[in-house]
């Protein structure tokens, strides 16, 4: 077979070791020296910008791959002025005066010294964005600041914009170097132009830490918190990673977190946080349970999809606004019918009608591909596929789906960790195609062509 040449580029950058994924380095303990740390990814970033200054005259063709109807952000591909040839962890959020921020994990390679949150805003409906603004961490390889990882949104009922993130600490390592650090957030009160100082935001030590009370926990929030908790608190899922002399137990597993007062406005340092499903009651589907999104259903109880490293997606539901969980099963079709099959990738899920429209319209994600013969969950990140699917009622899993229909056809290096809103009253999906352009595109109601008819039973009033 003949390989095109953005297909050679993209086998150079994901064969060739430059970008792996995340969980390609959490079997080991990392390294917490910066010189082991910069040794490790001098050969990586070097055939990063090799590879993407070659692609580079071919961007403007290449980021109509999966027809985005939003272009936020193609790289400059300038690592003196700001390391972004990493683009991930993509949320995009409503923000005060009907605009639309978005907030993105950048780096030159994913995990490198010079990884950073950044911040992006529209005024026009997502049609034109800002230049990058960087929140936290270092913009560039030649700074002394710490890295800083997965920010996530709120806003309060004011109109203050918080953003929290994982601020890596110099010298302390758990497994994963950017997954361990505290838990810090900063405030804007101006629409996003200025921001407080950060803060840190209290966490509690659970049983599956590290035994040493100086190295922080390994924690990531992958998904905008949402809300869907009780009485319209925000609520977010968080992979929690076990220290290593854990690993026996797991590796990951899901626990979510409830933001008690932000409509206070409160500093950062003063925000009081609930965390349910912890310790010994983490959510656990063998070695890995992470990355759990969150809708609510049209009866009440909350639905969470989880990625796994068993070949499926799971899913749980809460019946008290995410306090609790029931144990996860295997994501079907529908009662009875054909499980999905997915490795160890994204799979995010969303309401159609909005993120807490509890609508019983859904859409997710999953690569429909897993070689059971291969121990790696890891598997190869290609075309992922959307599912569409509708709630019914009285059913045991109470969203069935359709069949599903090619999203993204890249033969490589796909990871949606996505965010998803409401422009002029139609759904967008946000991601980071390639972890490298940052783009949107309409969900229209093509895609739920051939869906199970909606059952709203008598759990509404509809």
């Amino acid at each position: 077979m003949k390989l095109g040449r953005t297909a050679i580029l993209w086998a150079a950058l994901t064969l060739g070791g430059v970008a792996p994924t995340t969980e390609s380095a959490v079997v080991a303990q990392q390294s917490a020296s910066v010189d082991a740390w910069r040794a490790e990814y001098e050969g990586r970033i070097e055939r990063t910008l090799a590879a993407r200054r070659e692609q580079k005259p071919n961007f403007a063709k290449d980021v109509q791959t999966t027809k985005p109807d939003f272009i936020v952000y193609i790289p400059k591909v300038e690592p003196e002025k700001l390391g972004d040839c990493y683009n991930d962890h993509f949320q995009v959020f409503d923000g005060p005066g009907d605009a639309l921020f978005a907030l993105t994990c950048q780096a030159t390679c994913e995990g490198a010294l010079d990884q950073h949150v950044t911040l992006f805003k529209s005024v026009d409906g997502g049609k034109t964005w800002s230049a990058p603004k960087v929140l936290a961490g270092p913009k560039t390889f030649d700074s002394d600041v710490p890295i800083a990882s997965w920010g996530f949104p709120m806003v309060s009922k004011s109109g203050r914009i918080y953003v929290i993130y994982n601020q890596y600490q110099p010298g302390k390592v758990s497994t994963n170097r950017q997954h361990t650090g505290l838990m810090v957030g900063i405030f804007s009160d101006d629409g996003g132009e200025t921001w407080s100082e950060p803060q840190t935001i209290e966490q509690p030590r659970t049983t599956n830490d590290p035994t040493d009370a100086s190295i922080p926990p390994e924690w990531v929030v992958w998904q905008k918190p949402l809300r869907l908790g009780e009485g319209g608190k925000y609520l977010v899922g968080c992979t929690r990673y076990a220290a290593p002399e854990f690993h026996s137990k797991f590796k990951t597993a899901t626990e979510f977190i409830r933001f008690e007062n932000i409509d206070d406005d409160p500093e950062p340092k003063d925000l009081v946080v609930r965390w349910f499903a912890t310790n010994d009651d983490v959510l656990r589907v063998g070695a890995h349970c992470e990355e759990p999104s969150i809708v609510k259903l049209p009866d009440g109880r909350l639905f969470a999809l989880l990625r796994t490293g068993v070949g499926r997606p799971y899913w749980t539901v809460s019946e008290d606004d995410g306090e609790t969980w029931a144990a996860p099963e295997p994501l079907l079709d529908r009662d009875g019918g054909k499980p999905f099959e997915h490795p160890l990738s994204p799979c995010p899920i969303y309401d159609w009608k909005g993120n807490e429209a509890a609508s019983g319209y859904y859409y997710a994600f999953l690569h429909n591909k897993f070689n059971f013969d291969d121990k790696n969950p890891w598997q190869n990140r290609g075309p992922l596929y959307l599912v569409a699917g509708t709630y019914q009622a009285g059913a045991r899993q109470p969203i069935w789906f359709a069949e599903p229909k090619l999203f993204a056809d890249r033969p490589s290096g796909q990871s949606f960790y996505t965010s998803s809103t409401q422009v002029d009253g139609r759904a967008v999906l946000w991601y980071p195609d390639q972890k490298f352009y940052l783009l949107g595109r309409f969900i229209d109601e093509s895609w739920f062509d051939g869906v199970p008819a909606l059952n709203l039973g008598e759990s509404t009033n509809e």
